[in-house]
């Protein structure tokens, strides 16, 4: 029985003990466990804002996130993932939990934050996106990078009509920077180039809105991420 409570004992400790290091080393995965932790309150379905925002501000952001919803279940269909979205209306808070200087992040397929710079449809449809990306392919499929960075990120961009880095849907080729050298496959290097090219989202959006023309439309795309989930290679999958 001293065994047993000793282990018992030692297992709640280790479990505090990854609490805390959850917290130091991602914290916008802690933040999506516990969102009023890290000052969220509830305001609508899976969504959360940063406390103190006004009713009206409150009432804007669940649109908001709503039309993000429905942009992606136009490009995905049927949406599997069902991730919690965390607002923040102030610079601090998303500093707090990790977010920097972007726009809003995305953790795998459990959460995706907003900066109040990026409180709009189209970067929640964008990080909303990449949660369904990620949710179809698995979290081992996310660590071993079976689809390639630059083409979630640009399906993301695809999928959210970014205009900043496509042409409107009207146009024939929606590409505005093509790309003239390999793009990034792992994150780690996505996220090194991006530093020092404010192109590369739109290199990315290029190639990916080309290859969903060429292809046959965003159906193509959406069959292309079944099959490596299904255990394809993407560069068989995408032929």
């Amino acid at each position: 029985m001293k065994v047993t409570r000793i282990g018992v004992a030692s297992l709640i400790v280790l479990a505090a003990a990854c609490g805390v290091a959850l917290a130091f080393a991602l914290p916008a995965a802690a933040a999506a466990v516990c969102p009023s932790c890290y000052g969220f309150e509830y305001v609508a379905e899976r969504t959360f804002v940063e406390s103190g925002a006004s009713p009206e501000e409150r009432a804007r952001l669940v649109a908001v996130v709503a039309e993000g919803r429905q942009r992606v279940q136009s490009f995905w269909g049927r949406l599997g993932a069902a991730p919690k979205v965390l607002v923040c209306t102030t610079e601090n808070c998303f500093r707090r939990i990790g977010g920097g200087r972007r726009r809003g992040m995305s953790v795998f397929d459990r959460v995706a934050i907003l900066s109040p710079l990026g409180s709009d449809a189209v970067i929640a449809a964008h990080e909303l996106s990449m949660n369904e990306l990620n949710h179809r392919i698995g979290a081992l499929g996310v660590l071993r990078g079976t689809v390639p960075i630059w083409f979630n990120e640009g399906i993301a961009m695809y999928a959210s009509d970014d205009l900043r880095y496509l042409a409107p849907p009207g146009a024939g080729d929606r590409c505005l920077v093509p790309a003239a050298e390999p793009l990034p496959v792992g994150v780690f290097e996505w996220n090194r180039r991006a530093l020092n090219d404010n192109r590369l989202y739109a290199k990315a959006a290029c190639s990916t809105s080309r290859w969903i023309s060429l292809h046959g439309g965003p159906s193509a795309a959406v069959s292309l991420v079944s099959k490596v989930s299904a255990g394809a290679a993407f560069q068989e999958a995408a032929r």
